[in-house]
């Protein structure tokens, strides 16, 4: 027999063991925010609306779980509303896209359908209000009749599509459906959508392929979600006399597509900056802004300041910066963006270049007033690591080293290899441990050995240096990389300076040049 209904963070916690299949309990709170004996109370509460061949298991201080994505689908598809118990967030959306959709919406009606008391509505209300506040609209109560939410129209818009996006996928018929993992209180919703705006879907899906037939666009995923459902949402509040009437000048130059042919002025121009704001994957249209301009180039100097690498391939790199910030001052203006969870832990393992963005980025903060937030600088450090990545050039940032060694030659020379294979260094010299005064000598970067008793006699000279393993792994190659080192991966000639060093060679000066100066890239 079932306890309790399932809530939010029992669909987190059942998604989270469906992807990672096991649970340490002692990561709970970091994870979850909850005490190990919380979280052993929903783990029961779930097993109850499981199989038994579905159930978690509990293995001491792990849980392990065997459910696959297609059984929790199953899972999910199997709660009535009744079963569920909504959090605070998924009402407030709810009742924001319904209240989007009718003149005036009985909130008690809608709460008595989804079992949620008065008391909660109430509360509920109160939150929907201040939220509603921070985003510039208002929560108006009519007696006898409902709520409505007034506002900025351009905003009620966004804020809804911004809702359903995550709600809504399109399947390989170009038709709008639920989500696959939606839990019962967002079905209800988007049931509730589907009908209301049939007719719009109908109208939207003609306008849009028009419009792509004419402009052959490839536009990401979510961004096709999103502008599909902001036409939708614009055809019924025009159906109904709600009206964009005026927009800010957010100060960037935007193409003018016309996309509603007998439609006012602020109507296109608010969907011309909607359409320049979506995730191109081919095909993007390039709106070239004077003062941005200006910017990004002050932007990408700042950057190039504060790393090694230069950015030999300027105009792809300006390019695809350039557009980024683009759809970034559109977003922040308006107050949406696509998030992705994945973008979170970028300033763990980029760190330097993401502080080193995170400085750089306030140039284009004060030049349009705008504030870039953590996925935004996360996604123009991963923009610029890609780029120093393509841009690295043989011979850029070269280490010098002295390998100090009494192995034999051949040995040696495996070593080496291997380690170039890896790094990009130059050998200056390999000594014995009786050569020792030759080290002065020498201009080098760093000493490397590979023995714990070599590497002793070094520090009794004074002499600094890495121990690295003979067999060395990733472990060693971090270490050489936090040192300073670059890896020779995927490392570039310049061709125009490649170009006038054979010039006036002969094919026999070129291949001793090629053999002697770019050995990692000819035989």
């Amino acid at each position: 027999m079932k306890s309790i209904s399932i809530n939010s963070l029992d669909l987190k916690i059942a998604s989270y063991l469906q992807e990672k299949n096991l649970l340490n309990l002692s990561e709970s709170e970091q994870i979850f925010n909850r005490s190990i004996n919380s979280l052993k109370r929903h783990i029961a509460n779930i097993n109850m609306y499981l199989p038994d061949d579905k159930q978690f298991v509990m293995d001491g201080s792990i849980i392990k779980s065997s459910l696959k994505y297609t059984d929790y689908i199953q899972f999910i598809s199997n709660l009535s509303i009744q079963d569920y118990i909504s959090s605070q967030e998924e009402r407030i959306s709810m009742i924001i896209v319904l209240s989007f959709l009718t003149k005036y919406l009985n909130t008690s009606k809608i709460y008595e359908d989804i079992g949620i008391s008065l008391t909660t509505k109430k509360k509920d209300l109160k939150a929907l209000s201040d939220y509603l506040t921070k985003n510039y609209l208002n929560l108006k109560t009519v007696p006898a009749k409902g709520i409505q939410i007034e506002g900025t129209e351009c905003t009620f818009r966004i804020l809804t599509a911004s809702i359903l996006v995550s709600l809504i996928e399109i399947n390989e018929k170009e038709e709008l459906i639920n989500r696959k993992a939606n839990n019962p209180i967002q079905k209800y919703l988007v049931d509730i959508f589907f009908e209301v705006v049939k007719p719009e879907i109908v109208h939207s899906k003609v306008l849009i392929n028009d419009f792509y037939q004419k402009n052959h666009f490839r536009v990401s995923y979510t961004s096709k979600k999103f502008f599909y459902l902001y036409i939708i949402l614009s055809l019924y509040r025009r159906n109904h006399k709600h009206f964009i009437e005026k927009n800010e000048n957010i100060g960037l130059y935007v193409y003018k597509w016309n996309f509603f042919k007998h439609a006012d002025e602020p109507e296109n121009h608010f969907l011309d900056y909607i359409i320049a704001s979506l995730d191109y994957n081919a095909n993007a249209p390039y709106i070239m802004d004077e003062h941005l301009k200006r910017t990004t180039e002050r932007f990408i100097k700042k950057i190039q300041k504060n790393i090694i690498t230069n950015f030999y391939q300027y105009k792809p790199l300006f390019k695809e910066v350039y557009t980024y910030l683009y759809k970034c001052i559109i977003h922040s203006q308006y107050g949406f963006y696509f998030y992705d969870n994945k973008l979170e832990d970028t300033y763990k393992f980029l760190p330097k270049l993401f502080t080193i963005v995170s400085s750089a980025v306030k140039v284009i903060e004060n030049d349009h007033n705008i504030k870039f937030n953590k996925s935004q600088i996360s996604t123009l450090t991963l923009i610029f690591k890609k780029f120093i990545m393509e841009n690295k050039v043989i011979g850029r940032n070269t280490k010098r080293i002295v390998i100090v060694t009494n192995s034999a030659i051949e040995k040696t020379d495996f070593f080496i290899e291997n380690l170039r294979h890896h790094l990009d260094i130059e050998v200056i010299h390999t000594l014995n441990i009786n050569e020792l005064y030759l080290i002065e000598k020498l201009d080098y970067d760093t000493i490397i050995t590979f023995s714990n008793r070599i590497a002793t006699l070094l520090a009794e000279q004074k002499y600094s240096c890495v121990k690295l393993k003979f067999y060395f792994d990733q472990n060693d190659i971090d270490i050489l990389l936090k040192a300073g080192f670059s890896t020779s991966s995927r490392r570039k000639i310049i061709a125009d300076s490649f170009i006038n060093e054979i010039s006036n060679l002969n094919s026999d000066d070129i291949k001793k040049l090629l053999l002697d100066k770019y050995a990692s890239h000819f035989l």
